[in-house]
C-alpha cells in the first residue's frame, strides 16, 4: 500500500501544477449532470488532495480551485437544463432511469432554491437538481446565490478532511504513531459529524 501512497505523493510533488488541475476538474465532474452520476469526482479531490498535504503542499489552491470548480459544474447544469429542458427526459441515463430525475423533481419541488445548496452533499442529486432547476426555469440570480454559497461549505467539506488524512498517513509514515492517531481521530470525529449532518439531509429529502 505504501508504495501506492509514495507514488501519488511523488507525482504530486513532481507536477503541483497538474495536480491543481485534476481537482479543478475533479469538482466540476461531480457537479455536471451524468458525468457526475459516471465517474467519481469526490474520491479523486480527496486521494489528489491528500497526496497535496502529504508533498507539504498549501491547501488554498486546491480549496479555490474546488470551489470554482463546484461553481462551475452545477452552472453547466443549469444552463444544460434551460437550454434542452423539453428533451432531457427522453435521453440516457434519464430515459432508462427514470427515478433519477424524478427524485430530483421531488426534492427541488420540496426545497426550492435551498435544494441547490442541499443537494450538493447527496449521491446523485447533486449533479441532477442543478438540471432539474434549470428545466423549472429558476431565476439564474437565485441559483446562482445558491450555488456559490453552498460551494463555499462543499469544497472545504471534502479539501480539510482530505488534508488530515494525508497529515496522519504522513505521519504514519515516518513511524510517528502519537501525531498519527491524532490527525486519524480528528479526522474520524469530522467524518462522524458530516455522515450525521447527511444523513438528516436524506431524511429530510424523503
Amino acid at each position: 500500500m505504501w508504495s501506492w501512497i509514495d507514488a501519488a505523493v511523488d507525482l504530486v510533488a513532481l507536477y503541483p501544477m497538474c495536480a491543481l488541475a485534476v481537482v479543478f476538474l475533479a469538482a466540476i465532474i461531480e457537479a455536471v449532470a451524468v458525468l457526475g452520476i459516471l465517474i467519481p469526482g469526490t474520491p479523486i479531490l480527496m486521494a489528489v488532495a491528500g497526496a497535496g498535504a502529504m508533498a507539504g503542499q498549501p491547501m488554498l489552491p486546491f480549496l479555490l480551485l474546488s470551489i470554482v470548480g463546484a461553481v462551475i459544474g452545477d452552472f453547466v447544469s443549469f444552463w444544460a437544463g434551460k437550454r434542452f429542458s423539453g428533451r432531457l427526459r427522453g435521453v440516457w441515463p434519464f430515459a432508462s432511469r427514470p427515478g433519477l430525475m424524478s427524485n430530483a423533481v421531488r426534492f427541488f419541488d420540496r426545497y426550492g432554491m435551498y435544494s441547490v445548496a442541499l443537494c450538493r452533499f447527496v449521491p446523485v442529486l447533486r449533479s441532477t437538481v442543478p438540471l432539474v432547476a434549470g428545466m423549472a426555469g429558476m431565476q439564474q440570480r437565485r441559483f446562482v446565490m445558491a450555488n456559490v454559497a453552498s460551494a463555499f461549505v462543499w469544497a472545504p467539506a471534502h479539501i480539510y478532511p482530505a488534508q488530515l488524512a494525508g497529515l496522519s498517513l504522513e505521519r504514519l509514515r515516518v513511524g510517528d504513531w502519537q501525531s498519527g492517531v491524532l490527525w486519524g481521530a480528528l479526522l474520524l470525529a469530522g467524518c462522524a459529524a458530516a455522515w450525521a449532518v447527511h444523513r438528516a439531509v436524506i431524511a429530510r429529502a424523503r
